[in-house]
């Protein structure tokens, strides 16, 4: 069970290597069409699937560390994003884009250990 709650996380950061990887990518119209909007949502999912990874009787307590650590592994993962991109015809890197990512990451993360709270308090 725990290998299969690990896997979302793998899914969407190749998903979002697959798309860095494209010169050009087809832009939805309104506020979804803007690009730092697509980061942020994109790396808050990122973000909440990275939080599967870690066990509810494990993070009792320490909610702030264990939402640092989710930040910082999909924040790293968009730096590393951005870098791809300066080599990808057609693209760039931008500090923008990582700004938006890491908050986007800090967001997901933040959901995901609300409902992981919520759950445990149901429980």
């Amino acid at each position: 069970m725990k290998l299969v709650l690990k896997v979302p996380a793998v899914l969407i950061a190749l998903a979002i290597w697959f798309l860095s990887s494209q010169s050009t990518l087809p832009q939805p119209k309104g506020i979804l069409g803007f690009d730092k909007v697509q980061h942020l949502i994109a790396y808050a999912a990122f973000a909440g699937a990275i939080g599967l990874w870690f066990s509810l009787d494990q993070e009792k307590g320490r909610v702030f560390r264990t939402m640092l650590v989710i930040v910082v592994i999909a924040s790293v993962y968009g730096i590393s994003d951005e870098i791809h991109q300066y080599f990808v015809p057609g693209r760039n890197a931008s500090v923008w884009d990582w700004v938006a990512d890491t908050l986007g990451a800090i967001l997901g993360a933040a959901a995901i250990l609300a409902i992981a709270r919520r759950i445990e308090r149901k429980v």
